[in-house]
């Protein structure tokens, strides 16, 4: 590692826990009492608290406890309520619904006064978890044991009920407790990459009618639905550039119209109202970071002023006690959403308009347009001309390439929900844009049909029922009052989390297999064999490792397939990099070594691969694939190592999960603490099935709608082409092609001599032991190559925890 040692808690080979250590943490954790549910919890009020204000200092007069409370469980915290200003008999009223997957002694309940700077402890009541454990409510008036006197001063008044799975009649395709509710009659097209040629990689898959599957196109489809709209565009954005182009290679001849700014400006002209709302970065305001990020949000906004686009450049804000958390919230987070909405012509000749929305990975800015070949040096001077990207390889120039190859998913919704995307974009408006509202287009009956729903045919497998899913805060959009009693709070500031919520729910109800492909993958710190502090409490990988064990105990085959990039977005030694590389790290780990003790216990002969698989994308090309006229890397580079080995990471910047072929869940959401908490980044995603193709439970046949065409074609991709062993990835079979595939690459992309392979997935660069063990390969496979760069990454002394998480 380039960085100096003392920066990192632990040096790259000190990645095992004793196991003997290990050991004994599980043990202990699994003889306490599991949740594994939901917990609904009401906060209701307290009395006769003591004055912890006046007891060390009266700044003013009258100043006294400000309350507000924590909840935990174990040493995991759940939900923190409203501070009341000044009050000892505070009533907070305040209801929680929360997915739980924990072990835990007790349920820890802790009022805390709210100073100047900072809290102090009031006081703690404790609830053993064996009283809520049998699913019975709980409510009572418990005294509050003082921090500093060990006596009881005050009472506090709470309800608390747990509802274990299945006991709420849960929905396995719906989220019925959610902000925007599922609708019917709608159309979803899916996307891989900016632009999918038909490439002989797809031949065999077919689609849900039999048919030669056909690839879609995602630019090319925006770019024709910005070209159509008469009424109105919306465009939002981490990044937002007006130098691109939507349309490349030999098409843009027919096409010379599609640079996104141009395009934008065209349309303001001719009467469209044109709004574009990027996020505002903090470090693009000036100063010695200006720029860090590159998402362009100054020239965007720069750009467009003085024309008849409306572009609001927006940080993600925060109001707070003495405006120190907003500070924090508006450096540290980000408005991460990517969407496109727009109005198009009625099929019907009627004149009538409707709404279609775009939403995704996808951000309309450099370096993310590609395609399924994920070129590295042979469009550098052709689809790729102006538009050079490079933040992995450190050398790299326009001239000399690499360019950095961009795996990502986005959608297409037509129909009803597409009217709830068009909300959130008008909601987020109304709520950090208050002085522009009347630049939006009023949705109105006379002209357009709102319900109006997408001719999908039975042959293609139906209509879809799609789901909106959010994390964001009343901060960030208003909300309509008859929803909140959907929604948690946080220090009483309606808070959406509906899409860790549903990646929960669908994870809970699978039957054959999962695949997921994600920018980022960690998380449920509260169960990891270490660092059990961190900050990322969301339950997804520990909600996997429970539903495999479920199948195990039921005896029924299952496997969960998971797709990240090889390292981070940027240099993988650097300081952050090395941080969530650990986090992922522990997070493997954790889930290794729980699926291990379950073999045990249940005395199965098996593997901990046999039900979990990581894997990562790689390009390896051949010497002729270079152009002649590259100037030559810089000496001592990492692009001259590159220029060598010809091999790369594609960058993964996904977010998508697959349920049983049934189930799709894309958007802009990571799994991480950032993307699922609801207080950080905001983020939305678009999830769905077509209801007449479900999966028949475990035993049962492969659904075979839209969702399974494009999974096997995505997987035809990652893959060198089609193979009939993909069509069930349930299956043994299936997982034996995938492990050969991804294997053989393996060895082809860490040989000496370069060569061109079709296969991009390889198995991720660890080692699982029988035993659940995670380890490094040998060196040199101990760094990623051409790096020097642990796989098992580092914890870091300086940075913000909540910035890696």
């Amino acid at each position: 590692v380039n960085t100096a040692d003392s920066i990192f808690t632990c040096s790259a080979n000190q990645h095992a826990l004793n196991d003997p250590i290990m050991e004994s943490i599980l043990e202990d954790e699994e003889s306490l009492p599991f949740l594994h549910g939901t917990l609904k919890i009401h906060v209701i009020e307290a009395a006769d608290l003591p004055d912890t204000d006046n007891c060390m200092f009266d700044i003013s007069k009258g100043d006294w406890t400000d309350p507000f409370v924590v909840i935990y469980l174990g040493q995991t915290p759940l939900l923190k309520t409203a501070y009341l200003p000044n009050d000892l008999n505070p009533k907070w009223d305040e209801k929680f619904s929360l997915p739980v997957c924990h072990r835990a002694a007790n349920f820890k309940v802790v009022v805390h006064d709210r100073e100047h700077i900072g809290h102090e402890i009031v006081g703690t009541t404790f609830i053993s978890t064996e009283e809520l454990v049998g699913g019975e409510p709980l409510e009572g008036w418990y005294d509050i044991i003082r921090e500093t006197t060990g006596q009881p001063e005050g009472s506090i008044h709470i309800m608390a009920q747990f509802f274990p799975i299945g006991s709420l009649d849960e929905c396995s395709n719906y989220l019925t407790d959610c902000y925007f509710q599922p609708k019917t009659d709608n159309n979803l097209v899916l996307y891989m990459t900016a632009d999918t040629p038909q490439l002989p990689q797809f031949d065999g898959v077919t689609e849900p009618d039999g048919s030669p599957y056909s690839t879609t196109r995602c630019w090319f489809d925006i770019y024709r639905a910005i070209c159509n709209a008469e009424k109105f565009i919306y465009i939002t954005g981490w990044s937002v550039y007006t130098a691109i182009s939507l349309i490349r290679g030999e098409a843009a001849a027919d096409y010379p119209d599609s640079n996104i700014g141009e395009m934008l400006k065209r349309k303001a002209e001719e009467g469209v109202r044109v709004c574009v709302m990027t996020w505002n970065e903090k470090s693009n305001d000036g100063g010695v970071l200006d720029g860090m990020m590159g998402t362009h949000d100054e020239e965007t906004f720069q750009y467009f002023a003085g024309t008849d686009v409306v572009c609001t450049n927006v940080p993600r804000s925060k109001k707070s006690w003495m405006g120190l958390g907003g500070q924090f919230v508006g450096t540290m987070y980000t408005h991460h959403q990517k969407t496109v909405i727009c109005d198009a012509e009625m099929e019907d000749g009627s004149g009538m308009r409707k709404v279609l929305a775009f939403v995704g990975g996808i951000d309309l800015t450099d370096g993310r347009y590609d395609n399924p070949e994920f070129h590295l040096f042979k469009t550098l001077f052709t689809c790729h001309a102006g538009d050079f990207y490079q933040n992995c390889t450190p050398g790299a120039t326009a001239e000399s390439g690499p360019r950095e190859p961009w795996q990502d998913i986005h959608a297409l919704v037509v129909g009803p929900s597409a009217i709830d995307i068009h909300d959130n974009f008008a909601d987020r408006w109304w709520q950090q844009n208050p002085d522009e509202r009347e630049a939006l287009y009023q949705l109105n009956e006379d002209e357009f049909v709102l319900d109006a729903p997408a001719d999908v045919s039975e042959e293609m497998g139906g209509s879809w029922h799609l789901q909106l899913f959010r994390s964001i805060t009343s901060d960030s959009a208003v909300m309509s009052q008859e929803r909140l009693n959907y929604l948690n709070k946080k220090y009483g500031r309606p808070l959406e989390d509906s899409i860790m919520k549903q990646y929960v729910n669908i994870i809970r109800n699978a039957k054959s297999f999962i695949y997921i492909e994600n920018q980022y993958f960690l998380g449920s710190a509260f169960a990891w064999l270490a660092d059990q502090e961190i900050l990322s409490h969301h339950t997804i990988p520990i909600e996997i490792v429970e539903k495999i064990i479920r199948m195990m105990e039921e005896g029924n085959p299952f496997h969960v397939y998971i797709t990240i990039p090889m390292y981070p977005e940027g240099d993988p030694t650097s300081t952050p990099s090395q941080e969530i590389i650990r986090w992922q790290f522990r997070t493997m780990q954790m889930m290794y070594k729980r699926l291990y003790r379950a073999i045990t216990r249940l005395g199965l002969d098996s593997h901990p691969t046999d039900y979990l698989s990581f894997y990562c994308l790689g390009k390896r090309e051949d010497p002729s694939e270079v152009p002649d006229d590259l100037v030559p890397p810089a000496p001592g580079t990492a692009a001259e190592i590159v220029r060598e080995t010809l091999r790369h990471p594609i960058y993964v910047h996904s977010k998508l999960m697959v349920a049983d072929d049934e189930y799709v869940i894309v958007g802009s959401a990571n799994i991480n603490q950032r993307s699922m908490g609801g207080n950080r980044d905001t983020e939305i995603c678009i999830g769905g099935f077509q209801p007449a193709c479900v999966h028949e439970g475990p035993g049962g046949s492969v659904p075979r709608g839209g969702v399974h065409t494009f999974r096997v074609a995505l997987w035809s991709a990652h893959l060198g082409g089609y193979d009939a062993a993909y069509e069930d990835p349930g299956s043994a079979e299936c997982l034996e092609r995938v492990r050969e595939v991804t294997s053989q690459f393996w060895e082809l992309y860490t040989a000496d001599e370069p060569s061109h392979s079709d296969v991009h997935m390889l198995p991720y660069p660890l080692v699982v032991s029988e035993t659940g063990d995670l380890s490094p390969y040998d060196p040199p496979w101990d760094m990623f190559p051409d790096t020097n760069a642990p796989v098992v990454g580092a914890k870091s002394n300086l940075l913000p925890v909540k910035l890696t998480t």
